[in-house]
């Protein structure tokens, strides 16, 4: 058992668990998926809180979250072929010191996205002034219901 757990430590040195991704390769495949939506809509309910971060910060951080889970299959997959068993922590680990590397390669990255996004505000008010009668019916039944629940929470 001694033998198999120093064999295996070995084995964990050779093994390229990002399957010949560098992480400038990771980065350039994180900043692909980014850069894929640079439009977005966002609808204003007046009752609701305004936050103007809201559509693209989500997408950055699906992103991000789409690559972390990227990396983590990547190191599942590879040791799973060499043989080799790492513990959730330990993949977790490498996800994380990866993600890390990453980081500090993309510098401003992230904040030259966000100036180059657009983000067209939708007033939900005006949307149920639609000249379609079923439109304008149904925003208002919307906005009917969505009271009753406001109005139970509170």
């Amino acid at each position: 058992m001694h033998c198999r757990q120093i064999n295996s430590d070995f084995m964990k040195q050779d093994i390229d668990y990002f399957n010949g991704f560098s992480t400038d390769d990771l980065l350039q495949r994180f900043m692909q998926k980014l850069y894929s939506k640079t439009e977005f809509i966002q609808y204003n309910d007046p009752d609701d809180f305004f936050d103007p971060e809201q559509e693209y910060g989500n997408h950055i951080t699906q992103c991000i979250a789409e690559e972390r889970d990227f990396i983590r299959e990547l190191i599942r997959s590879t040791s799973a072929k060499a043989g080799v068993i790492l513990t959730e922590e330990r993949i977790e680990e490498m996800v994380q010191q990866k993600r890390e590397e990453i980081n500090t390669r993309t510098g401003s990255a992230i904040e030259d996205y966000i100036e180059k996004v657009s983000v067209t505000y939708i007033d939900r008010v005006t949307e149920c002034k639609q000249k379609y009668f079923f439109r304008r019916w149904w925003c208002r039944f919307r906005k009917f219901i969505k009271s009753l629940f406001t109005r139970i929470v509170k």
